[in-house]
């Protein structure tokens, strides 16, 4: 077990940057009043209005990776914080617009200092050709992950035998 801890694998620090990103990014949004979840449903959303797709819950599902309650549960949060406005489409009541409030737009602004300043710390001591192979590493392991995860063959590991 000792030469695991002395040589940790991807994996851990995968994780363990995961983490600090998260925390560091909850730490700066705070005074925003949103999380780091919310902020990025709320760029992602602010995106594809951009772009003109047809939002959707499943939509939304799929860009964050999460479930439907967990969608739902953001989509509430930036509703009651005034960052979006759901409302029923008129041709198909059970279908929902969204639209980027003026303060939601505010706040987008100033995520994107917040983001940026996250990246150049991450980057920190990082010459700008190992920038550039770091986001292409992350892109390929992003794309190995995004290939295999609804994958018949990926199997689940049973926990009483690790």
């Amino acid at each position: 077990m000792l030469s695991a801890l002395s040589n940790p694998s991807a994996d851990f620090y995968i994780q363990s940057i995961a983490l600090s990103l998260r925390y560091m990014n909850d730490q700066k949004l705070e005074e925003f009043g949103i999380t780091n979840q919310q902020a990025r449903l709320l760029g992602g959303i602010s995106r594809s209005l951009y772009d003109g797709a047809n939002i959707s819950r499943k939509y939304l599902e799929d860009m964050m990776q999460l479930k439907g309650p967990s969608v739902t549960s953001l989509l509430n949060g930036l509703e009651k914080n005034g960052f979006i406005i759901r409302y029923s489409r008129e041709d198909d009541g059970r279908a929902m617009n969204i639209k980027v409030t003026e303060k939601g737009d505010k706040v987008l602004e100033a995520l994107r200092d917040v983001f940026k300043s996250t990246e150049q710390q991450l980057h920190s001591g990082m010459t700008p050709e190992e920038q550039e192979q770091f986001l292409v590493l992350l892109h390929k392991a992003h794309d190995n992950l995004s290939r295999n995860k609804y994958s018949e063959n990926t199997k689940s590991v049973d926990a009483r035998k690790v």
